[in-house]
């Protein structure tokens, strides 16, 4: 025993302490809470009231299908989106705005918004005998805007396109004025810009037509004259659109129908006199409609019918040689010759029409030739010429849109009916409730604070005395089981479930180290403190003896702890050998009870009777391998590592792969050498799932042991 550390000590706070010093100082407490809550009551009681009104608009279009341009009566709708209703905002905190309800409400010669305005008795005098000059530096304007901008709060309503419009003012009434006030600005204002721009596009469309009336009078004059100059004139009465018939083209159709009709005459005089001919060659009578229209031919028919038949009648009493027969049948040759002799000269007649005809046919045909000529040359400047008319026509519908649009700005100015983008749906009342102060809740805070800051302030002052904290003193680093005589070394756990056998005094990390067993743990430590790691994995090499296994992670969590460092332990082996050490018994509810549920952190957390150290059992419920592989053992573990300084994580090798990544630092207790395959397996099954620092601590399990050369080897890799 006499090789044994000294006992550590450490300082913790006595709560209890703590809690009678709060009793104990009730009754000051109370006295003080009680003045505190009064003096709130009666300050706020001096304060001058301060009343709010609130106007709201919803910002749409003033527009109806009646009121609305030709142009735009078709959505008369105002697409805002939320940076126009922002843009709103602005405008109705503007400055110009602000002064102007200033002005016609007379807000600069109210005391409350120009203090200075009405100066005291005291200041007047001593202005007067010059001890105080004026104050200057501040134009009194905007002294008011300052105080109007102080009172006033604009807002557009979330999702909405409400703008909300508040006013504070000591006097009810003034805070509703001016609430509305701002919102009646804000309309005239709309109008009067929408007037102006109204105005300004009436002018500018009045410039506009002037310009447009030269250019359309410019344009017809330069086809006129083009069309004057090609003698492409319009004969159809739609007149110059460039859709009429030019002269030439009129010309042409002229010619063509005269064409037709003297060629329909040639051919009819031919066939006429040729049927004459005909008919005269047969010696009978020619049944054409010349001939038989002709008055003379009807008469010389008629009486060589009127012969026919006195030769017949004669026929039957005289003969054929008969005198009187003889003259009527030399009557009626002559008749036959008369008549023949008109169809002849009808022919003739009808031959000269037709040769008359002929020449007129030549004599068309010949003006077609040359009109065809014209035309053709016409096509080339119709073409130039109704591209001077299509831009006439194009300047001309210009114009009639910019008069019809500057006859309707006209109305719309003159008419006074240009309504704004907003309108007022709620107007400020006078309110009967001041907004400010809260007496109740503003009292009740203030009580509250001060009670607070009051029990921070005794607390404080106890701690600073000394008196709550208290010092406690820590064993060795020996773990023992209840009941075990304490002896020189470290005790180990036994197969037994006991710990009846103590680990001789050799653990090291270098050879030199042999005999030196807390400066190697110290070694170990001061690593451990230099890495910055905050979760130590601690592992066995294969092959313990039947002894049972060494408690290295016990150990080097009570090493840690000595360096005022929390420490907290965690069992994930299973084997109740940390908890019989630093506990009272193997039979406690671990992190397998905390993980399903069945107890909380207070109930699996314990402090190590020989140290500062907690440590939380194996648990009653094995760890399966639901609880290996659930994402919840990082949440659980992580928790620690942010309440602890370090979290020594007493692993099993199937624990090695679930934990082992996220540690920074590995220490690895071998009972054989450092070159032995069982220790090197150790070392591979860690390096295998984690980049941690792998420290190695080779321990002697018997002074018997055939490998005592070996048992003071150790490194750090």
């Amino acid at each position: 025993m006499e090789n044994q550390p000294a006992p550590a000590t450490d300082v913790e706070i006595d709560f209890k302490a703590l809690v009678a010093a709060l009793r104990q100082r009730l009754p000051q407490l109370i006295v003080f809470i009680g003045l505190v809550a009064v003096g709130t009551y009666a300050l706020l009681a001096q304060l001058a009231p301060v009343y709010k009104s609130e106007t709201t608009l919803i910002i749409q279009s003033g527009e109806t299908s009646l009121t609305a341009p030709t142009q735009t009566a078709a959505d008369t709708t105002t697409s805002l989106d939320q940076q126009a209703i922002t843009s709103q905002v602005q405008i109705i905190r503007s400055r110009d705005l602000a002064l102007a309800v200033a002005r016609k409400l007379d807000l600069i010669h109210k005391s409350e918004f120009d203090p200075k305005a009405n100066p005291s008795v005291v200041t007047r005098l001593l202005r007067m005998i010059g001890l105080a000059k004026p104050d200057t530096t501040v134009a009194t304007e905007d002294r008011v805007l300052d105080a109007y901008f102080d009172k006033l709060s604009v807002y557009a309503v979330d999702n909405s396109r409400v703008i909300g419009i508040d006013f504070s003012s000591t006097d009810p009434q003034l805070a509703a004025d001016v609430a509305n006030a701002i919102a009646n600005e804000y309309l005239s204002r709309q109008k009067a810009a929408r007037r102006d721009t109204t105005a300004d596009a009436a002018q500018w469309l009045s410039d506009q037509i002037v310009d447009l009336r030269n250019k359309v009078q410019a344009a017809e004059a330069k086809v006129e004259q083009y069309r004057s100059e090609h003698d492409l004139f319009d004969t159809s009465s739609s007149g110059s659109t460039g859709g009429g018939t030019t002269l030439t083209q009129q010309q042409l159709t002229d010619l063509n129908t005269e064409l037709t009709k003297v060629r329909t005459d040639r051919a009819d005089a031919q066939a006429k006199a040729s049927q004459i001919r005909l008919a005269l060659q047969s010696n009978s009578v020619p049944n054409v409609t010349d001939v038989l229209n002709s008055q003379l031919i009807q008469n010389l028919v008629a009486q060589e019918v009127a012969l026919r038949s006195q030769i017949a009648q004669l026929n039957a009493t005289l003969l054929p040689q008969h005198p009187k027969m003889r003259e009527l049948n030399a009557q009626l040759a002559g008749l036959d010759d008369q008549i023949a002799a008109e169809a002849g000269k009808i022919l003739d007649s009808l031959e000269g029409e037709a040769k008359l005809a002929q020449a007129r046919e030549s004599e068309i045909q010949q003006s077609l030739s040359g009109l065809k000529q014209t035309a053709a040359t016409a096509n080339d400047a119709s073409v130039e010429l109704r591209a001077l008319e299509r831009e006439a026509a194009a300047d001309r519908d210009l114009l009639e849109s910019y008069l019809g649009r500057y006859r309707e700005a006209l109305a719309r100015e003159q008419g006074n009916d240009l309504p704004a983008d907003a309108r007022v749906i709620s107007r400020a009342a006078v309110s009967t409730a001041p907004d400010f102060p809260k007496k109740i809740p503003m009292t009740t805070a203030a009580t509250f604070a001060a009670l607070i800051l009051a029990i921070a302030f005794i607390l404080l002052k106890e701690l600073a005395s000394g008196r709550p904290m208290r010092r406690v003193t820590f064993a060795g680093m020996a773990p023992a089981a209840p009941g075990v005589a304490e002896a020189d070394g470290h005790a180990r756990w036994a197969d037994d479930h006991s710990i009846r056998r103590m680990m001789p005094k050799e653990p090291t990390l270098v050879p030199e180290m042999v005999d030196r067993v807390e400066e190697s743990l110290k070694q170990i430590t001061h690593r451990i403190i230099e890495s910055g790691a905050k979760r130590i994995l601690v592992t066995l090499a294969d092959g313990s003896d039947s002894d049972g296994r060494p408690l290295g992670a016990v150990a080097l969590a009570r090493s840690l702890a000595r360096t005022d460092a929390r420490v907290v332990l965690v069992d994930f082996r299973g084997d109740g050998a940390d908890a019989a050490s630093m506990g009272e018994g193997t039979d406690l509810p671990g992190f397998g009870d905390l993980f399903d549920g069945d107890a909380s952190f207070a109930q699996v957390i314990f402090r190590d009777r020989k140290s500062r150290v907690h440590f939380i059992p194996a648990g009653r419920k094995p760890l399966t391998r639901d609880l290996v592989d659930d994402e919840r053992l990082e949440t659980v573990l992580s928790a620690l590592t942010l309440t602890y300084d370090y979290v020594l994580l007493d692993s099993s090798d199937e624990m090695i792969r679930v934990v082992g990544p996220q540690c920074g630092v590995a220490m690895v207790v071998s009972e054989f050498g450092a070159g032995d395959p069982r220790t090197a397996s150790a070392f591979d099954r860690v390096g295998d799932v984690s980049d941690a620092e792998v420290m190695l601590l080779v321990v002697d399990p018997a002074a018997s042991r055939s490998q005592d050369a070996e048992a003071a080897e150790g490194a750090a890799a």
